[in-house]
C-alpha cells in the first residue's frame, strides 16, 4: 500500500452552507480553540514527521496513523472521530469559477463520520507499529484517479481540523557523493609529457539575432582551444536559450538549429560520431532577472503572451534588443578522450610499458598507462582480465597504483560491497599510512553502515573520521564524512526514540553543509533528507540560493515548487513567478503533472484554488 502524507494543513473552518447535511459535525464556533483545545494540545506534542494520511485501495478508503499512542491519545472519547471530503478534480476548471458545496464543513462530497468505537472495530492489525483503519468504501461515482480526499478531524463531534493531502517525495534521498580518493599525476607532469587520459570542458557560445547556421570557421576558435589534434569528442550537451521574443514554436525550432549547426561543424574534425544531447528553451530566467531595475520591470507582472505582445511592438523592441542580444547563446559541455598514439593503442605495447616503469619504479609513468588501460575497458577496447596480467608489487611504494586498483575493480566489479571493504582492509595492511586508502575505506564502511551494523558501527565510523582528521585529510573531505556519518545516524537514533539525539544531528547535518561546495545532486539529497524529518524551511533554504540560476538541475528546481508551492505569501511574489518559469522552460510537462490528482503523482490539483498558480497553470497546461 502507497502511503500520501500531510502536507497542506488548511486551519479554520470554511465559510457558507447551502448542503443541508453535514451529518452530526459541530462548528466549533468563531474561536475553535475553546472546542479542540484537547485535541490542540495533543497535536503539538505529536513527532513532526509523524504523518497520518488516506489511501484509497480496491476502492476502500484507509486512514493511516503513525503511532499508536498518540492515536490513543487524539480518539480518546467517543465521540472522537474522522470525516472524509471527496474532491473532484473537475470541480477545479481554467476559465471558470472553481466550484465547491457550499458549506462550512467541507468543499465536495461529504461520507459520513466514524467515531471511536467504530475506528478500533475498524482497525486492521500490522507488525510495521502504524494504526490502520478501514473508514469505508468509495462511493461508485467517483473515479479514485480523479478525486482527492481531504480529512476532517473531530473531537466531541467538533470540527478540529480540516486536512489536505499532497506528494512532497519525502523518501529516495541519498548520502552526499564521497566518491574514492584517487592517485594521479601531477599536473606538471601532465603539461611536459601526457594528456589527461578524459576531460570535460565547458564553454558559453553566444548568437546572433535570427541566425540559425554555425559556419566552421565560427566554430574554429573553439577547436583551437580544445586541441582536438590531441582528443576527440566522446560526448557533446548543448543547452541552447533564445531570446522570448517572437514565435515559441520558431524560437524553439531556431535554437534546435543553431544546436545542431554546433554539432555539425564539430564532426567535420573527427572520424568517430559525436554522441549528442539537446534542449532548447526560451530565456525567461535571464529576461525577467534584467529588466528588474529597468523601465521595463512592470512586464514581470504580465503573462508571457502579453510580454510577447509588448514586445512585438518595433520601438520597444529597439530599445530593449541591448538586453535581449544576451541572452541567445547556448551552454555546451564537452566531454573529451585523448587520442591514443599507436603505440598506446597496442595492449602489448601497453603491458611492456608498464612492467618496465614497474621494474625502474618509474610510477608517474606506470600511473599514466593504468589510466589508459582502465578507460580502455570501460570503453571495451580492452577485456576486462586484461587488468590482471598487470603485475604490481604489494609494498608502499606502489601504493598509488595499487589504490587506483582497487578502486577500479570496485567500480566496474559487481560484488558485495562487504568484499570491496575487505579488499580495502587488505591494502590498509600494506599502506597502513596511505591517507588515499584510509578514506576510501573509511566511505565505503559509511555506505555499509546504511544497511546495518553487521560490518561496522557508529563508534568504528566516527573513530575512522576522526583519524583522518588528525592525518591532515583535507577539511572538505572530512565535512563531507561528517555529514554522512550524521545523516545515518539521524535514521538509527529515530528508530531507537532517541529523538534528542536525532535532532542534535539534523542540526550538525545544516551547519556542516554550509561549509561545503555542493552539487546540485548534493544539495537535493540534503533537502531530501531535511524534508523526511519535517524541517522543510531548513529543506527550502538549501534548495534556494540555486533556483534562479540559468543551469540548475531540474530535480532540484521541482523539489523545491514541491517544498514552496503550498505557500500562497510565496507564490504571489514576482520572485516566484521568475522561478517557475525557469522550471516551466525546463520542462513543462512535469510543471503540468504538478496539478495531477496525487493518485497519479500529482502534488495537489487543489493548488488550482490559488489564483497565482491557477493563471500559471492555464496559462502554461490547459488545452480546450
Amino acid at each position: 500500500m502507497r502511503f500520501s502524507f500531510l502536507i497542506i494543513i488548511l486551519p479554520g473552518i470554511l465559510l457558507a452552507q447551502n448542503k443541508p447535511d453535514t451529518y452530526d459535525i459541530k462548528h466549533p464556533g468563531p474561536q475553535p480553540g475553546n472546542k479542540c483545545q484537547d485535541y490542540l494540545n495533543i497535536f503539538e506534542r505529536l513527532p513532526v514527521e509523524a504523518r497520518y494520511g488516506l489511501e484509497i485501495e480496491d476502492g476502500i478508503i484507509y486512514f493511516i496513523f503513525p503511532s499508536q499512542y498518540f492515536f490513543e491519545l487524539l480518539f480518546d472519547k467517543k465521540t472522537d472521530g474522522i470525516a472524509v471530503d471527496i474532491i473532484r478534480r473537475d470541480q477545479f476548471k481554467c476559465y471558470q469559477k472553481n466550484s465547491f458545496t457550499k458549506s462550512w464543513a467541507n468543499r465536495g462530497y461529504l461520507l459520513p463520520p466514524i467515531y471511536k468505537e467504530e475506528m478500533l472495530k475498524n482497525s486492521i492489525p500490522n507488525e510495521l507499529g502504524y494504526v490502520l483503519i478501514k473508514y469505508g468504501k468509495l462511493p461508485d461515482q467517483f473515479d479514485p484517479l480523479s478525486i482527492e480526499c481531504n480529512l476532517l478531524v473531530l473531537q466531541k463531534k467538533y470540527l478540529c481540523r480540516y486536512h489536505a493531502f499532497s506528494n512532497l517525495e519525502y523518501t529516495n534521498w541519498d548520502l552526499l557523493e564521497m566518491g574514492m580518493y584517487r592517485d594521479s599525476i601531477s599536473s606538471f607532469e601532465i603539461e611536459q609529457k601526457h594528456y589527461e587520459v578524459t576531460k570535460t570542458l565547458n564553454f558559453e557560445i553566444p548568437f546572433e539575432r535570427n541566425k540559425d547556421v554555425f559556419e566552421i570557421s565560427d566554430i574554429q576558435p573553439l577547436y583551437d582551444s580544445l586541441r582536438l589534434t590531441d582528443y576527440f569528442i566522446e560526448e557533446i550537451s548543448i543547452k541552447a536559450y533564445t531570446s522570448v521574443e517572437g514565435s515559441l514554436d520558431r524560437n524553439i525550432q531556431l535554437q534546435n538549429d543553431r544546436a545542431k549547426s554546433i554539432v555539425k561543424a564539430l564532426q567535420t574534425y573527427q572520424q568517430p560520431e559525436i554522441e549528442t544531447y539537446i534542449s532548447a528553451n526560451e530565456n525567461w530566467v535571464e529576461f525577467l532577472n534584467d529588466i528588474t531595475d529597468t523601465r521595463f520591470s512592470h512586464l514581470i507582472n504580465l503573462s508571457k503572451e502579453e510580454i510577447k505582445a509588448e514586445l512585438a511592438k518595433d520601438e520597444i523592441l529597439k530599445e530593449i534588443e541591448p538586453i535581449l542580444m544576451h541572452h541567445r547563446k547556448a551552454l555546451v559541455q564537452l566531454k573529451l578522450q585523448k587520442r591514443f598514439t599507436s603505440e598506446e593503442n597496442d595492449p602489448e605495447v601497453l603491458k611492456t610499458y608498464f612492467d618496465q616503469n614497474i621494474q625502474s619504479k618509474n610510477i608517474s609513468e606506470a600511473i599514466y598507462i593504468q589510466d589508459i588501460i582502465f578507460e580502455k575497458i570501460r570503453d571495451n577496447q580492452l577485456p576486462s582480465d586484461f587488468i590482471g596480467k598487470l603485475e604490481v608489487p604489494e609494498e608502499s611504494l606502489y601504493g598509488p597504483l595499487l589504490n587506483n586498483l582497487a578502486i577500479f575493480n570496485y567500480e566496474s566489479n559487481d560484488i558485495f560491497l562487504y568484499e570491496n571493504i575487505m579488499n580495502f582492509e587488505k591494502l590498509l595492511a600494506i599502506l597502513p599510512q596511505n591517507i588515499k586508502v584510509q578514506y576510501n575505506l573509511t566511505a565505503l564502511k559509511i555506505k555499509a553502515w546504511t544497511e546495518g551494523e553487521l560490518i561496522t558501527n557508529k563508534e568504528d565510523i566516527l573513530k575512522s573520521i576522526q583519524e583522518l582528521e588528525r592525518n591532515g585529510l583535507e577539511k572538505s573531505l572530512v565535512t563531507r564524512l561528517k555529514v554522512n556519518y550524521h545523516i545515518i545516524l539521524t535514521q538509527y537514533n529515530q528508530i531507537n526514540g532517541d529523538y534528542k539525539s536525532k535532532n542534535s544531528s539534523l542540526k550538525q547535518v545544516y551547519w556542516l553543509y554550509s561549509r561545503l561546495n555542493l552539487s546540485d545532486q548534493d544539495l537535493l539529497s540534503l533537502s531530501k533528507y531535511l524534508a523526511v524529518y519535517s524541517k522543510f524551511d531548513w529543506a527550502e533554504s538549501i534548495l534556494g540560493k540555486r533556483i534562479h540560476d540559468l543551469d540548475v538541475d531540474e530535480n532540484l528546481i521541482f523539489y523545491y515548487i514541491r517544498l514552496t508551492i503550498n505557500q500562497p505569501k510565496k507564490t504571489k511574489q514576482s520572485a516566484y513567478r521568475k522561478f517557475l518559469l525557469n522550471a516551466i522552460d525546463k520542462n513543462s510537462q512535469r510543471f503540468c503533472d504538478l496539478f495531477l490528482p496525487t493518485s497519479q503523482g500529482g502534488y495537489t490539483f487543489q493548488l488550482l484554488d490559488d489564483e497565482y498558480l491557477r493563471k500559471n497553470y492555464c496559462e502554461n497546461c490547459y488545452t480546450q
